[in-house]
């Protein structure tokens, strides 16, 4: 019986400890806001995941504001957006994701198999021709381009991780290069297409004029590489400099 009483004790004072542990691991944000459009697919499957009520069991109270609608409190360029603690997240993002910034620590994937590596995704657009970079440059033909037609294209980049983009020249004969993808919808690796004067997303379908191609920044403009390639020696000449800059998209 004295055993079994040591036992007892022991067990008795052990949950304290656990019930500590857990109320250590609360977030400090108390509210957040979202963003969305209900015509918007991304905002449709961050609903259908019950990711916004997943953070309210959390005991966090989420704001959920039409976009179309108001009231508008913050600056944001596409939806579905998240504002926590004051800062802005635009894109989709899992509930797991949203946990890690309001505060929570990454939970424990040690016996899960290792996930594939940043650099390597599985793109669903158009991959089009594979080039290389040559003294950190890019050279396409001028003469490729002469259709009006956008061109897509790969790349492989000295971190190992393959860009996606497409070049084009318009009406007034500038070559413009953009990545073929968004920061709104870049997580589906749909990519981008061409109908007429226009780039269309295969993801959301949002359309965009050539002459504007790779001069925005945000929503779902595809990511700006260069709005206005140099041509040298019959070439345009696309620099890793530019290409870096639309590598977290892939």
């Amino acid at each position: 019986m004295l055993i079994g009483g040591v036992f007892l004790l022991t067990n008795k004072y052990s949950k304290p400890e656990a019930s500590q542990s857990t109320a250590s691991l609360r977030s400090s944000v108390k509210e957040i806001t979202f963003y969305y459009l209900p015509t918007c697919s991304w905002c449709q499957k961050v609903e259908k995941e019950g990711t916004l009520e997943k953070i309210e069991q959390l005991g966090i109270k989420v704001n959920k504001i039409n976009a179309s609608i108001g009231p508008i409190r913050d600056k944001f360029e596409g939806v579905p957006t998240f504002v926590i603690d004051g800062k802005v997240y635009t894109g989709y993002k899992t509930f797991e994701e949203v946990k890690e910034l309001l505060g929570y620590p990454k939970e424990n994937s040690s016996a899960s198999p290792a996930a594939p590596t940043q650099n390597t995704v599985n793109f669903l657009g158009e991959k089009g021709e594979s080039v290389s970079l040559e003294n950190s440059e890019v050279k396409l033909a001028v003469s490729i381009f002469n259709d009006n037609k956008a061109h897509f294209y790969n790349v492989k980049m000295p971190d190992s991780k393959t860009i996606y983009f497409f070049v084009l020249k318009d009406k007034k004969g500038i070559y413009r290069a953009a990545a073929n993808a968004c920061v709104v919808c870049f997580k589906t690796y749909k990519g981008f297409r061409q109908e007429g004067d226009e780039i269309v997303c295969n993801n959301c379908g949002n359309r965009y004029p050539i002459e504007k191609i790779a001069t925005e920044k945000g929503g779902c403009n595809p990511g700006p590489i260069n709005p206005n390639l140099e041509v040298r020696n019959g070439n345009i000449i696309i620099k890793q400099a530019d290409l870096e800059q639309v590598s977290d998209l892939f």
